[in-house]
């Protein structure tokens, strides 16, 4: 396929690329400063032109504490620019592939998220993310709304990074426990993007890698093999300006059953990403 890639310059799109490459697609990954995702006749324009099979549109405003002190800016990337893309695609009969976020529910369930079950974002990230799941659905067909979580990788700052920084500096590790999701790889994911879209089977997944922790027991596992003290604590220890749901593990069932395989479980990915670094002499 001929696929464009948005937010080709974040921590997803810069493996998504090349995973899509290697599967022998031809992908123009677009960086912000190439397109402008809240200026509409610049998306319109860059579709026209380019004609892709399909649209992964992974650009995003990803701030999630700073979107509480500018929510307009987050809804103008994820809501508004959202649908500049959503729009642009329907009027030229494009295909499209959204990124969004466990953030979408409130964590209060308890028992693994069905993509049917009732969103309810606490914070304005999840609630400028729902606002671009919204927009995708109000304007296509054919549409892959991927909702993620807890997503860590090579490229751009995320927590597996952060622990190993605190460990190296002799920092103290005080690590949040009380709230419970999925880690997921961006290498990992990159791959279960590729098998999806070969699918044509349109609709709303859960893609996350398999298994279920906290943040306390991800730092333990970033961290093993170290004599490194890591203290658990609660969230009301660490107040945070945006509320984290406190469960949002995704059930990925239906992803499971279509691309035929079952997902990679978090503690091997994360054993992948560490060996990654070393390879790459990331560390």
């Amino acid at each position: 396929m001929k696929i464009l890639v948005t937010g080709a310059g974040g921590m997803l799109g810069k493996v998504l690329v090349p995973c899509l490459e290697s599967r022998g697609h031809l992908v123009k990954g677009m960086l912000k400063e190439e397109l402008d995702v809240t200026n509409y006749p610049q998306v319109i324009e860059l579709l026209d032109y380019a004609k892709p099979d399909l649209v992964i549109h992974a650009a995003a405003y990803t701030k999630v504490d700073q979107a509480e002190s500018e929510p307009n800016l987050a809804y103008l990337i994820n809501g508004y620019g959202t649908e500049n893309i959503a729009i642009a695609c329907n009027h030229l009969d494009i295909p499209a592939a959204y990124i969004s976020t466990d953030y979408v529910f409130d964590g209060e369930q308890n028992k693994p998220y069905q993509t049917w079950d009732l969103t309810r974002p606490l914070s304005y990230y999840g609630k400028s993310k729902l606002a671009g799941e919204t927009a995708v659905k109000n304007h296509l067909q054919k549409f892959y709304i991927l909702r993620t979580s807890w997503l860590y990788g090579p490229y751009g700052r995320n927590f597996v990074d952060t622990i190993i920084k605190m460990e190296s500096e002799g920092k103290p590790l005080k690590v949040v426990a009380d709230q419970w999701g999925t880690p997921t790889c961006t290498l990992t994911l990159s791959e279960t993007i590729a098998d999806l879209i070969d699918t044509e089977r349109w609709g709303i997944y859960h893609a996350t890698d398999d298994g279920e922790t906290n943040w306390f027991e991800l730092a333990k596992a970033v961290l093993s093999g170290k004599d490194t003290e890591i203290i658990p604590i609660s969230t009301s220890d660490m107040p945070r300006p945006a509320t984290r749901p406190k469960y949002s593990v995704l059930d990925k069932t239906t992803l499971i059953h279509t691309i035929g395989r079952e997902l990679v479980p978090w503690q091997d990915s994360l054993q992948i990403y560490l060996n990654y670094k070393k390879e790459k002499q990331l560390v």
